[in-house]
């Protein structure tokens, strides 16, 4: 039996080798990957579950269920069926673990290989199996269609021998090695390093039945018959249902998500009130005696895998940047004066993605570009752009800053808001709530029906869009803005290469690249801000009357309320609205103003205008 060898080296391309299984059995015993694969057991160890090993293209993947060719455009195309199938038997925490596994499931006659997977966390197994009759299917599609009907039948019948259920419905480990669309005809497993693997070259196979599965024997027990009902009902009911879908739950937007296995074009829906009560009525219709909580307790356990469709979108992108600089072409588009605007577009969006990866638990991405320009110069579609076709999910441009709880809530589910219109939003907002949201890295919210408040990473960042210029209320807060004033509309019939634009930031992160505004970077923000700054008239007519010297020997210091009382009589009825403290909310929060402590309170290094 020959089995596919491919290998991807660091530019994505592929070489293809056929080798027989014994061959494998040689190389993993005299491990002549040992080197690699010590690397990434200890590297896996202390990983976390998307924790990239840059040296994995050194590990080939091992197909065994067939012989496989290369097309043109790059696809696996099936030469020869095998006639096996290849699960994954995990997770495991101990070595001794793994020999206890193989020496289990070496009693099944079916069992051509198993040995410890690359990881040193699992147990890879190859079973033989076969139609009813003995024969193996000559096509493609009767060979995926012969994997799919034996999927289940093995994995229950090396559960009962080893009392531990296969992980992933016989899937193997990573996505690198087998995307979420992929053929179990196309399962396989890195190459790996295992000195005492178990081979019977001549495994009894498997026979098949047509049609639907039939239910296999368990072990003995001594339940009583009620309860033994229940369970066979249990598992005849999971059967039905991953026969019919394939579920994942979606640990970004909170829900489960399902997929026909026979409607493709469906894609995938959320699990709402009414697809639990359509699947329970498949259920009943079959001859299934279930209750919808049942149903529940299936969709709401571990036997649905995880799905974070951020990290699945980024990972598959490592490695893929063509060099060239696409983020800045990007901002390039955006027409502008400010030619600081390629670098702080740059730094912005590559901490955008750092916050979807999670890269700073401590810190969110606290800066927001804020495009400035009259209608019609296409800045909400630009905003859009930003985020793929296949994330576009995320994108939020409607949030309402007046409703919290939804609001954190977003900042936990959403990519990229968009708080368009900023200059409906009032200096009140802007000064409070707004200023403390966009620098949160986690937010605490309480789910609907939940019953205590949970702590839940930041996804989202922020950008704004404004008609108008004196926007920015909040001196304080300026720096949490990147003004931008637009000189013409956007160019938006640029075609934006999200594969390479995301590769880049994915690159360029790896690279330890900087995703946040140093010193400098921010007092030349906040000092190119100053154009947008909204003054209110206490601000205004301080500068009026009073000039801030560099040094203390060019003015003389004096108190919030001897400013106030001279500008209010300079100014007369001008100043009749105003009181002190705003007066001294405003004095507080200017820029370069030189204060001190003092006994009548803090004062103010000023220096009076002759009027």
């Amino acid at each position: 039996m020959k089995l596919t060898q491919i290998k991807t080296n660091k530019q994505q391309q592929q070489t293809v080798k056929l080798l027989t299984i014994d061959k494998l059995m040689e190389t993993l015993q005299n491990g002549s990957y040992s080197i690699e694969v010590e690397r990434l057991r200890e590297f896996t160890y202390f990983a976390s579950e998307y924790s990239r090993f840059k040296n994995m293209h050194q590990l080939p993947v091992i197909y065994p269920s067939a012989e496989l060719k290369t097309d043109e455009e790059g696809n696996h195309i099936m030469q020869h069926f095998n006639g096996t199938l290849t699960m994954t038997i995990g997770p495991l925490h101990e070595p001794e673990e793994a020999q206890a596994v193989k020496q289990a499931i070496a009693m099944l006659p079916s069992t051509v290989a198993a040995l410890l997977g690359s990881s040193g966390k699992s147990v890879k197994v190859i079973v033989s199996v076969a139609r009813a009759d003995g024969s193996l299917p000559q096509t493609e599609d009767e060979a995926e269609q012969l994997c799919q009907r034996a999927c289940p039948i093995v994995g229950r019948l090396y559960e009962v021998a080893v009392r531990m259920a296969p992980a992933g419905e016989c899937l193997a480990i990573g996505p690198a090695i087998r995307q979420e669309d992929q053929r179990l005809l196309l399962t396989g497993f890195r190459m790996t390093n295992d000195p005492q693997p178990f081979f019977r070259p001549a495994a009894l196979p498997l026979l098949i039945p047509e049609g639907l599965v039939p239910s296999m024997p368990t072990a003995p027990t001594t339940q009583e018959s009620m309860e033994s009902a229940v369970s066979e009902s249990t598992r005849q009911l999971i059967q039905l249902l991953e026969r019919n879908y394939a579920f994942r739950m979606n640990t970004v937007m909170g829900y489960v998500e399902y997929r026909s296995k026979t409607l493709w074009h469906y894609g995938w829906q959320p699990v709402d009130e009414r697809v639990q009560n359509s699947l329970a009525m498949e259920a009943r219709l079959a001859g299934m005696n279930i209750w919808d909580k049942d149903i529940s307790r299936y969709l709401k356990s571990n036997h649905i895998r995880n799905y974070n469709p951020i990290e699945e979108y980024l990972w598959q992108l490592h490695g893929k940047w063509d060099g060239k600089d696409h983020i800045g072409r990007l901002a390039k588009t955006v027409p502008t004066d400010n030619k600081h605007w390629p670098n702080w577009f740059r730094t912005w969006f590559l901490a955008m993605v750092a916050q979807w990866t999670g890269k700073n638990r401590r810190y969110g991405n606290s800066i927001a570009p804020l495009l400035i320009s009259r209608q019609g110069y296409n800045k909400s579609t630009f905003c859009k752009s930003l985020i793929p076709p296949e994330l576009q999910w995320g994108y939020n441009d409607n949030l309402v800053l007046s409703e919290k709880k939804s609001v954190l809530q977003a900042m936990s589910q959403f990519l990229l808001i968009n708080l368009d219109e900023f200059n409906q939003i009032s200096p009140k907002v802007q000064e409070g709530f707004l200023k403390n949201l966009i620098q949160l890295a986690s937010v605490k919210v309480k789910r609907p029906y939940g019953k205590h408040v949970e702590d839940f990473p930041r996804l989202a960042s922020f950008i704004a869009t404004a008609n108008v210029t004196d926007i920015l209320t909040d001196p304080t807060g300026n720096r949490r803005f990147i003004g931008i004033e637009l000189t013409g509309p956007i160019d938006t019939t640029y075609r934006i290469n999200y594969t390479q634009l995301y590769a880049q930031a994915v690159a360029l992160l790896d690279q330890g690249e900087p995703y946040w505004l140093d010193e400098e970077q921010t007092r030349m923000v906040m000092e190119s801000n100053q154009l947008f700054q909204l003054r209110s008239p206490e601000e205004m007519f301080f500068h009026d009357y009073f000039m801030i010297p560099a040094v203390p020997e060019d003015g003389q210091f004096m108190t919030t309320t001897a400013i106030f009382q001279h500008i209010r009589k300079q100014a007369g009825a001008a100043m009749r609205n105003s009181n002190i403290r705003a007066f001294g909310r405003m004095l507080a929060g200017l820029d370069g103003l030189i204060r001190r402590r003092a006994r009548n309170g803090t004062e103010y290094l000023v220096r009076p205008v002759a009027k």
